[in-house]
C-alpha cells in the first residue's frame, strides 16, 4: 500500500489522505540519515506514510518538498519542526496555503516565546514571507448574533406595543437616554444578526504573537522579538506607544516618575539587555537612581563557555543554566543540540555534583532558600525569579523540562527543575521546581538518575 493511495499524483509517488505505517526500510534510511535512499525511496513511491524522525530541516526538505508542497497541511502534522524551520517561509509566500503558514507561525511563535533563538530567525524570515502575500491581508466577514434598538412601527397597534416595550426595555438597561425618546422617537430592543469585517486572522495571529511574545519570552530574546515589531509594525498597523524601542523606555520611565513608583526590575533588565547603555542616560537624565544591572563574565576554562554572573543578596549566581557537556550523565532535552544552547544541559545528580567549573559549585540547598527568602518567601518566590515572570532580580529561571531514567525528555517550555546539591535518601536528591504559570518554587525529592538543569554559584573568596 503506498502512502495516501489514489488521491494524488506527484511524479511517480502516489499520495492519498489515509496513513499508515512506513516501510521499515524508509523509516530504516531516515533514521540512519541516509538521505540519498530515502530520496530515492521517495521518488519511486515506496513510502507509506511522511515520517522525518530526526532529520534536520534541510535534509528533511531535500527528501520531501514536492510532499511538501502539495501536502503542506498532512506534512506540518507529521514534522512540525523540519517543516517550520525548513519550508515555514515558502509556504508562506504561496497565497492558496493560509493556513499551513498560520500553523507555521505559532508553532514559531511558541518555541521563540519559550527562548529559541533559532525559532525566531526563521519566524523573521517566515512573517516577511506572510506579509508580502496581499491574499493573507484580506480581512474577514463573519455573521455576528447581537442586541440592539430598533425604530418602532410608525402607526397602527404595533406601534403602540412597541412604545410600551421601549418604556419597559429601557427600565430595565437603566438606559434614560431611551426612555426620554419613548414618547417621541420609539425603539425597541431586538435581537438580530448583523455581519462585521474582522482583520486578517493571519495577521492577527503575527501581531499579538510578537506584541505579547516581546513580554514573555527571557529577555535574552526579547530584541530579536522587538526588531520584528519595529520592521513589520507599519503593516500590521501597530501602533507607536505600543513598540518596544527607546522611545517607549522614555515614556516608560517618564510614567514611573509622575506616578513616584519603582521601576519594576524585569522591565528594566529587558530594556538593558537590548539598549544599554542608552537605558542608564535615560534614566540619569530623569534623575532615577536605579541603573541597569552588572553583569560579571565567568569563563569554564573547560571549553571556552561564557556565563552571565549576578549578585544577587550577596550570593554570586549563574543566571544562565551550565552547559557543559559531560560524557556520562548530561544530555540536551531530546537529544538535540539546540535545547542545549537555548536551556543548557540536563544533569543526573551525580553527575551535576561535579559539573559547575572550578572556582564556583553545584548550588545548595542553602542558596536556594536565601535565594527564595529574598524573594519573598517560597510561595511566591518563582514570579519574581522566573524568565517569564518580572524577574526583578535578573535570574532568568528558564523552563528546560527534565528527563527520566530512561532519558525521556518532557515538559520543555513549561517546567523549570534544578538539582541542589543535598541527598535525599533513598535514591533521590532534593531540586527545585517552577512552572511557567506557577508563583511557587517547591522544593521536591527526584529520582538521582533523572537528569535536571543545574545552576552554579560562585565560591565565597576567602
Amino acid at each position: 500500500m503506498k502512502i495516501l493511495k489514489g488521491l494524488l499524483s506527484i511524479g511517480v509517488l502516489t499520495l492519498g489522505f489515509t496513513t499508515a505505517f512506513a516501510q521499515e526500510a524508509f523509516r530504516e534510511a531516515i533514521d540512519n540519515q541516509d538521505i540519498a535512499t530515502a530520496k530515492k525511496m521517495v521518488k519511486n513511491g515506496e513510502i507509506e506514510e511522511i515520517y522525518c524522525g530526526k532529520l534536520n530541516a534541510n535534509d528533511a526538505v531535500a527528501v520531501f518538498e514536492k510532499i511538501f508542497k502539495s501536502m503542506p497541511d498532512e506534512s506540518f502534522a507529521q514534522c512540525p519542526s523540519q517543516f517550520a524551520y525548513g519550508y515555514g517561509a515558502k509556504v508562506c509566500a504561496n497565497a492558496k496555503t493560509m493556513n499551513a503558514c498560520s500553523e507555521v507561525v505559532s508553532y514559531l511563535l511558541m518555541e521563540g516565546t519559550a527562548g529559541n533563538s533559532n525559532a525566531l530567525e526563521a519566524l523573521d524570515k517566515v512573517v516577511k514571507a506572510a506579509l508580502k502575500t496581499k491574499a493573507f491581508a484580506k480581512p474577514v466577514k463573519e455573521q455576528v448574533d447581537t442586541t440592539t434598538w430598533v425604530a418602532c412601527p410608525k402607526k397602527g397597534k404595533d406601534k403602540e406595543f412597541c412604545k410600551l416595550q421601549c418604556v419597559t426595555q429601557a427600565d430595565s438597561l437603566n438606559d434614560e437616554a431611551h426612555k426620554q425618546s419613548c414618547e417621541t422617537k420609539p425603539e425597541h430592543f431586538i435581537e438580530t444578526t448583523i455581519t462585521v469585517t474582522k482583520p486578517s486572522p493571519l495577521y492577527e495571529k503575527i501581531r499579538t504573537g510578537l506584541t505579547e511574545g516581546y513580554w514573555k519570552c527571557p529577555m535574552t530574546v526579547a530584541e530579536q522579538f522587538s526588531k520584528m515589531i519595529v520592521s513589520s509594525a507599519k503593516v500590521l498597523a501597530i501602533a507607536d506607544t505600543a513598540i518596544p524601542n527607546i522611545a517607549y523606555v522614555n515614556r516608560w520611565a517618564d510614567k514611573h516618575k509622575a506616578d513616584s513608583t519603582d521601576l519594576p526590575g524585569g522591565e528594566l533588565f529587558r530594556f538593558c539587555t537590548a539598549w544599554q547603555p542608552a537605558v542608564d542616560s535615560i534614566l540619569a537624565s530623569k534623575e532615577f537612581e536605579t541603573r541597569c544591572p552588572v553583569f560579571e563574565s565567568f569563563v569554564d576554562n573547560r571549553d571556552g563557555q561564557s556565563y552571565k554572573v549576578k549578585e544577587i543578596n550577596g550570593t554570586r549566581w549563574f543566571v544562565q543554566n551550565l552547559n557543559y557537556a559531560i560524557e556520562e550523565g548530561s544530555m540536551c532535552y531530546d537529544r538535540e543540540d539546540d535545547n542545549c544552547k537555548v536551556y543548557g544541559r540536563l544533569y543526573t545528580q551525580e553527575a551535576a555534583q561535579t559539573a559547575c567549573p572550578e572556582g564556583s559549585h553545584l548550588s545548595t540547598d542553602e542558596d536556594w532558600k536565601m535565594l527564595e527568602i529574598y524573594a519573598g518567601g517560597a510561595n511566591t518566590a518563582a514570579e519574581r525569579l522566573r524568565s517569564n515572570g518580572s524577574d526583578n532580580y535578573a535570574f532568568t529561571a528558564m523552563f528546560g523540562g527534565y528527563a527520566n531514567k530512561n532519558n525521556i525528555s518532557v515538559i520543555i517550555g513549561e517546567g523549570a527543575y534544578f538539582w541542589t546539591n543535598q541527598d535525599g535518601g533513598d535514591g533521590r536528591g532534593v531540586a527545585r521546581s517552577m512552572f511557567s504559570t506557577d508563583k511557587e518554587v517547591s522544593t521536591i525529592s527526584v529520582d538521582k538518575k533523572f537528569s535536571l538543569s543545574v545552576r552554579c554559584v560562585v565560591n565565597n573568596e576567602k
